[in-house]
């Protein structure tokens, strides 16, 4: 009897001391003292492993560091003593999401729906995030509705449905629901920070700066807004690019040029000069050519429309006395493109552009000049399943016109990797002597892809396989490319890419030879 009441007299020796500990704890976190908040928790867990409210208080001070798993330990020794409590549940779920154990978390978040003693709307909102988190986001978007369904007026389910629409890829929708809410609050941070998001994807840093200057008024150290902030400034930084490439076709067509690339942000707009230098040579010829070219993006609304103007100079050289090489020539090149969203999912692309046809040294003499027009519709089927068609005209100088049409599927897998399938076909009104000019050119392949991006390093593999047929009345031949690129970041700003491919397309050289090979080097560099 003595025995028994001198371990009780003891346990509540300790839970006294554990709750003096805990008092003293509560009072410094109140005056934001944490560290020594800390401290007196660690001494109330000393007297009592199972203090709940030292333990709930060390593991906020576990997750606020990224220890979520010394969290989730802190939270079970607080869940020994009270094993059902709703609410250290709901921040072990939390938790667990944080720590992207999503599968684990909904497991809480259910079982506190099942039988809720405490405000199921948080519970449902954090459920229906977690869900976002995992990328289940059919799943996510179905649970905000439902929500929204009960209380229209639910602010986090409705940011929460912005932000899954944005990830989904319907920025159109996505910017329509943060504007509602900015409507309401015109300076809450998240949705000013997910708007700036939205602008960035769509290549608009100078609105993306704005809209993150705003919420830094009230949300000046959110990680989001910092994050956001850096990679605004990148993308509006200078760029400069050094390329040369080299090709090479079975007809002994041999090409290397060189281009140096500047581009600068003006706001939205986006500006850049090009310059270029390309010397083509085959058995007969050593030719150059020489380019100028500056362009321009610029956001109109939900469009893009984009175009540039240049100057090209063809120098075409013969090695010989008795081969015709051509005359020299200046000539404008452009180029105008408008690319218009038409849903969520749908989006318009047309263009015109002129050029020479300046490909290799046998063309670059001819004096044969483009006039293409074109359009195509790219349509995301599924968050991962896209379809593009596209149609297109040239008009040759020498009274020659080709019109034809592509189409491309794509499916996205788990890794980095794809698969899909490619289809080409195109038309010659007539046949000429100096380029490959087909009656009814037509070819089909089956691809597939991997590539990974890290940030010391990227790397990519693409190829396919199928079938091409030259002209009707000919026999199918083989058809595959295979493509491999790989960069490497050498520093903040300075990133060196190099690649390599190879085709057995007819329609991959102007002259329609049966292999061609290219490999290139270029450097990318942010300056400022």
């Amino acid at each position: 009897m003595n025995r028994g009441l001198g371990m009780l007299l003891t346990l509540l020796c300790c839970a006294s001391a554990a709750q003096a500990q805990t008092a003293v704890g509560d009072s410094l976190w109140q005056l934001g003292r944490h560290a020594e908040a800390r401290a007196a928790y660690e001494r109330a867990i000393a007297e009592d492993r199972n203090a709940v409210r030292a333990n709930f208080r060390l593991a906020q001070l576990a997750a606020w560091g990224q220890n979520i798993d010394s969290a989730l330990v802190l939270l079970r020794q607080a869940r020994e003593r009270v094993p059902k409590d709703q609410d250290l549940l709901f921040t072990e779920a939390t938790y667990l999401g944080w720590g992207r154990r999503y599968d684990d978390a909904i497991v809480r978040y259910d079982s506190i729906l099942a039988a809720p003693t405490i405000d199921v709307a948080p519970v449902r909102v954090a459920r229906a995030r977690t869900l976002s988190w995992a990328g289940r986001l059919g799943d996510a978007a179905t649970a905000y509705a439902e929500i929204l369904a009960a209380d229209p007026s639910d602010r986090d389910a409705r940011y929460g449905l912005a932000q899954v629409r944005s990830w989904s890829g319907d920025l159109a929708g996505a910017t329509r629901a943060y504007q509602q809410l900015l409507a309401d609050d015109p300076a809450e941070p998240r949705v000013l920070i997910g708007l700036a998001a939205i602008k960035l994807w769509q290549g608009r840093p100078g609105s993306a700066q704005r809209l993150l200057d705003r919420a830094a008024v009230r949300a000046p150290d959110d990680a989001d807004l910092a994050s956001l902030r850096r990679a605004a400034r990148q993308a509006a930084g200078t760029r400069i690019g050094l390329g040369h490439n080299y090709s090479e076709d079975t007809d002994r067509n041999v090409n290397r040029w060189s281009t140096v690339r500047l581009q600068q942000m003006l706001g939205d707009a986006q500006v850049s000069l090009t310059a270029g230098r390309l010397n083509a040579t085959d058995p007969a010829r050593n030719s150059q050519r020489e380019m100028l070219e500056a362009g321009t993006a610029l956001p109109l609304g939900p469009a893009t429309l984009s175009g540039s103007v240049g100057l090209r100079q063809l120098q075409p050289v013969a090695r010989f006395g008795d081969i015709a090489a051509g005359t020299e020539r200046d000539l404008v090149t452009w180029r105008a493109a408008l690319s218009l969203p038409l849903g969520s999912r749908l989006t318009a692309n047309v263009g015109a552009s002129a050029w020479p046809f300046d490909e290799i040294a046998s063309l670059l003499g001819a004096e044969l000049d483009i006039d293409q027009v074109e359009g195509s519709l790219e349509w995301r089927v599924l968050r991962s399943l896209s379809l593009a068609i596209g149609a297109s005209q040239l008009s040759f100088s020498d009274g020659n016109t080709r019109r034809g049409g592509n189409v491309r599927i794509t499916q996205r897998l788990p890794g980095g990797f794809s698969v899909g399938a490619y289809g080409i076909g195109f038309d010659f009104a007539e046949r000429a002597t100096v380029y490959f000019s087909p009656p009814d050119f037509r070819a089909a392949e089956l691809t597939a892809g991997w590539g990974r991006e890290t940030e010391r390093w990227g790397a990519g593999l693409s190829g396919g396989y199928g079938r091409q047929r030259v002209r009707s009345g000919l026999p199918q031949q083989e058809l595959w490319h295979i493509d491999a690129r790989v960069n490497a970041r050498l520093t903040s700003f300075l990133n060196l890419e190099a690649f390599a491919g190879r085709s057995t397309s007819a329609a991959a050289s102007a002259v329609g030879a049966y292999r061609y090979d290219i490999i290139g080097l270029s450097l990318n560099v942010r300056p400022f």
